[in-house]
């Protein structure tokens, strides 16, 4: 059962759109580095849906070669059509990863509940390994909302987890209503009220450039230590405010510029043309980064 701060991994590109396979391997490193429980591939931070099929193979490819077994890997494999998301799955489980992120069919989003069940369970037909459901209606239009993730569960005993990023149900419902053998992650980084009460860790984008804070916290919550958790949530949550401000403000352009003043040259990011942040945009985050203690 995986637990703690699972990393979603983005995925740096050349100045051509192409995957920056040497920075990728490097952000790896950093990850493992520092210590995670787990790194997640190809969600909406990996850039997955904005990647080819080819991309998406490659991109597993390299990341389970450099981990090598040193931290649970989940790779997302979701798409619009059941077969493509098949063969995704097919091709990561010949690559021998932990476990595989499916968000459900987007773009048709009037899909029923039989229709997105049948998706899932081809996906659980096609390989034995774990599901982690990606409930994310922002960007896929559908929403796994607890009791149906529960029927889910019942039907497709390997459905292991759920992230819920902007999720319609409640956090702690999801707890409530699945099995202990399936490990509940939030999308958001305000893990401290949650993790006492049966959430699993966290998947949070805003926060992958600061790893090393999210698994301090991660392991303050494991011993119980109330007084130096609070504290660092309170850290985490200052730069999660900021960062999403900016990203509301400018675009996952934010992103790159974060890793690029922790040392990662971010040649690209996201996949597709973006406008360069302004300067007051950069001293934000070099500003929150520098407070954080995380710049040299």
């Amino acid at each position: 059962m995986v637990k703690g701060i699972v990393i979603p991994v983005i995925t740096p590109f050349e100045h051509d759109g192409t995957v920056d396979e040497p920075m990728l391997r490097k952000l790896v490193d950093f990850y493992v580095g520092a210590e995670v429980q787990g790194l997640f591939m190809l969600g909406s931070s990996g850039q997955g849906p904005a990647m080819s099929m080819a991309e998406r193979k490659r991109t597993a490819e390299i990341a389970v070669d450099r981990n090598a077994g040193r931290a649970p890997l989940i790779v997302h494999v979701g798409t619009a059509d059941a077969e493509s998301t098949v063969e995704l799955a097919r091709h990561a489980a010949e690559q021998g990863v932990d476990g595989i992120g499916v968000i459900p069919p987007y773009y048709y989003s009037d899909h029923s509940e039989y229709e997105l069940m049948a998706h899932f369970r081809a996906v659980a037909d096609a390989v034995p390994l774990p599901i982690f459901i990606y409930e994310n209606p922002k960007y896929s239009g559908i929403s796994i909302a607890p009791p149906f993730a529960q029927r889910m569960k019942e039907e497709i005993p390997t459905i292991r987890g759920i992230k819920v990023a902007y999720g319609a149900g409640a956090m702690l419902d999801y707890v409530r209503l699945f099995p202990p053998d399936v490990s509940v992650f939030t999308g958001n980084a305000d893990i401290f009220g949650l993790v006492p009460f049966g959430v699993a860790g966290m998947i949070n984008p805003p926060t992958s450039c600061i790893p090393e804070l999210c698994v301090e916290l991660w392991r303050a919550l494991e011993r119980e230590d109330y007084h130096q958790a609070v504290q660092l949530q309170r850290r985490v949550n200052d730069v999660t405010a900021v960062i999403i401000g900016l990203i509301k403000r400018h675009g996952r352009a934010v992103v790159a510029e974060m890793y690029r003043m922790r040392g990662f040259d971010i040649k690209r990011f996201p996949k597709w043309e973006t406008k360069p942040l302004p300067p007051e945009a950069r001293d934000s985050v070099q500003r929150e980064l520098s407070r954080g203690g995380f710049l040299d």
